[in-house]
């Protein structure tokens, strides 16, 4: 499959690329749509407040984050 293919694909999926931040997280909410609540996708800290302690945002947090929206 060509890049082309790909491109069409993902744009009949997903729709036109976002132009929005609200749009963006849509966008990012829809392509990781099956990942868990506690999947980590932006890692602030790991280990600055104690061993194994990791701060940051996971799906479900994207996920709360985008019903408080208008």
């Amino acid at each position: 499959m060509g890049i082309e293919q790909v491109r069409r694909d993902a744009i009949e999926k997903y729709g036109p690329a976002p132009t929005t931040p609200a749009e963006a997280l849509a966008h990012v909410l829809a392509i990781y749509a099956d990942d868990a609540d506690d999947r980590e996708v932006i890692n602030a800290t790991s280990n600055i407040y104690g061993p194994g302690v990791r701060t940051g945002l996971t799906m479900g947090d994207l996920r709360a984050l985008a019903k408080l929206l208008p």
